[in-house]
């Protein structure tokens, strides 16, 4: 009779299980994405004619499904400017595939490829018919980012990342703690040139990518810090050069360090960001330091339409080697911009920017000098 008992709460207990399991499996897969379409006219500089085009300037398609009561899964697939493999036109990447533990607001778990929290605007960098620019602020600009070193600034790959909110009081306190890897990944390049036997993609070191945030939020402030840690090889060339080992040039640290603020006073609001980026090249005739700031200040003239204005200033250390000589220079960008968006409903956004560039290097090498240009843009941004 025992025996009876055990097999029938047995079979009890699986039954309820798997309908449990089956009806998660119902569960639909929720689809949603964003895009954003263009039209520029960039004015002529020393460094280009001027042109203008249209272009599918950037596409997220997304993917969500819960799994079980407190599991998530989700995809996101990005396009950008015009993509076309046949052509060789932009680029197709897959910036998310994870899954998600929600313990509670003060807890979550995140496994697999993911965006990591890094200051305010790369968390929502994606979502373009949240934001008011066309051209958003340099090192977030995604389709710029073959002539932009975006992933310099910022990380833009972790695969495990833990992050909460903790309330006290009327504050709240927000922390991330995430890991991935090091920037040191095998690319096709890489192996037709050393040989190598190992898949495309993976980290061919045993560094990790270490990063976090901390942040507090008060009525309508958010502000908060980041930092990551990780270690390049990117200077093994300088081996040779400078008649050293190559074992000096491995395995050499990466910083960069974020704060961000976010204050909405009424209608206005203002926004700003500042990112480092600090290297040991180890050697003092290279210097490659990195540095971006952003600020806006924004106003709501009614409830649709949003007026604002914005600097972004960039400074880069870059060297050239002329003659077996390392000349060391500084190159300055300076953006001053100014745009409305206007949200004709809630999933279309028309928006209009202009900006003036101002490029400088200082000292002057050969291969750069100064120049300036503007760059006059309209858009259209649809959440579907």
């Amino acid at each position: 009779m025992l025996r009876v008992k055990m097999l029938f709460l047995l079979g009890f207990w699986w039954g309820v299980t798997w309908a449990a399991f089956a009806q998660s499996q119902e569960a639909p897969i929720k689809t949603f994405g964003y895009f954003q379409n263009s039209f520029q006219q960039w004015t002529e500089s020393s460094d280009h004619a001027q042109f203008n085009t249209f272009a599918l300037q950037q596409l997220n398609m997304m993917l969500q499904k819960d799994l079980l009561k407190d599991w998530t899964a989700f995809v996101n697939f990005e396009i950008l400017n015009n993509f076309s493999s046949s052509k060789r036109w932009g680029s197709f990447n897959i910036e998310e595939a994870w899954v998600r533990y929600h313990s509670s607001r003060q807890f979550n778990l995140k496994v697999g490829l993911q965006i990591p929290i890094f200051n305010y605007l790369n968390d929502i960098k994606n979502r373009t018919p949240l934001l008011p620019y066309i051209v958003r602020p340099l090192v977030y600009e995604t389709s710029y980012n073959e002539f932009i070193a975006t992933e310099e600034y910022l990380p833009a790959r972790a695969f495990v990342q833990a992050y909460g909110f903790i309330p006290s009081g009327k504050a709240k306190f927000e922390y991330a703690l995430y890991i991935g890897n090091s920037p040191n990944i095998n690319s096709q390049i890489d192996n037709q040139s050393s040989g190598n036997e190992r898949p495309t993609g993976v980290d061919t070191t045993t560094a990790f990518l270490l990063g976090s945030r901390i942040g507090v939020r008060y009525g309508e402030l958010k502000a908060g810090i980041s930092a990551t840690h990780e270690k390049v090889n990117y200077f093994k060339g300088l081996a040779e050069r400078l008649n050293e080992p190559p074992s000096k040039f491995e395995g050499l640290p990466r910083i960069r360090l974020g704060a961000d603020l976010l204050y909405r006073f009424g209608d206005f609001s203002f926004e700003g960001e500042y990112i480092s980026v600090f290297y040991d090249e180890g050697a003092e005739v290279v210097e490659v330091d990195k540095r971006f700031l952003y600020g806006t200040l924004g106003w709501n003239t009614t409830e649709r339409l949003y007026v604002y204005a914005s600097y972004w200033f960039t400074r880069e250390h870059q060297v050239e080697i002329v003659d077996d000589q390392f000349i060391k220079f500084i190159v300055d960008v300076d953006v001053i911009t100014g745009g409305v968006s206007y949200n004709f409903s809630d999933r279309i956004v028309l928006k209009g920017q202009i900006a003036y560039t101002d490029i400088t290097a200082t000292p002057y090498p050969e291969a750069l000098e100064g120049y300036a240009f503007e760059v006059y843009a309209l858009a259209i941004s649809i959440f579907f």
